[in-house]
């Protein structure tokens, strides 16, 4: 079993880091899912407390090795910015439901760091899946945005998470992405934009 307590996934790039999520954290991660203009799209009807995390973490989080999340990190400037992670991972069928995706603060939207930081959880997962799902609701045009540029595709064929296509009173498209697709995005994409942000 993973040793999440002991021995959280780092990953480092040129602008981010992306940290494991830890106690440090907490209040970063209580402040964003609390305020009201981040989280109108997210599936939490309830008001997160520092009590509810430390009860999640440690009850649900540090034992279950089908989920991970990480917070991004400005490397520079070591602030805190935001979320991304996964859940139901099946290593035996490969696939993962991806999300928990959140910009606490609103400048980081197409910063380096938090375009990096996508790839770098990406290039993590793909690790050990073939094909990454995602659900996004209808109504949140930046993200359905941005996971298209990513190279996510609406699943038009069976549905493989019926119960995430209503949540929190919200409808929500359930999209795919394989290794495959994943790869020449990162290559049209990352490795192109590399040289402009890091130069």
């Amino acid at each position: 079993m993973v040793d999440k307590n002991n021995f959280p996934v780092r990953l480092e790039g040129r602008a981010v880091i992306l940290e494991e999520i830890q106690p440090k954290f907490f209040p970063h991660v209580v402040e964003w899912r609390n305020n009201p203009e981040l989280n109108k799209f997210l599936n939490q009807s309830f008001k997160l407390t520092l009590e509810l995390e430390k009860k999640w973490y440690e009850e649900k989080y540090l034992t279950d090795e089908t989920q991970a999340l990480f917070v991004f990190v400005d490397k520079e400037k070591n602030i805190p910015f935001g979320t991304v992670g996964w859940t139901d991972f099946d290593a035996n069928k490969k696939v993962r439901i991806g999300g928990r995706l959140l910009v606490g603060m609103k400048n980081y939207f197409q910063h380096p760091a938090f375009i990096e930081g996508n790839f770098l959880i990406s290039d993590l997962s793909y690790k050990t899946v073939d094909t990454e799902y995602i659900h996004v609701v209808k109504k949140n045009r930046k993200a359905l945005h941005m996971d298209k540029i990513m190279g996510f595709l609406p699943n038009e064929g069976e549905i493989q998470y019926p119960h995430e296509l209503f949540r929190n009173g919200m409808e929500q498209i359930e999209f795919y992405r394989t290794k495959e697709m994943y790869l020449n995005v990162r290559k049209k994409i990352f490795e192109n934009l590399f040289k402009s942000l890091f130069s």
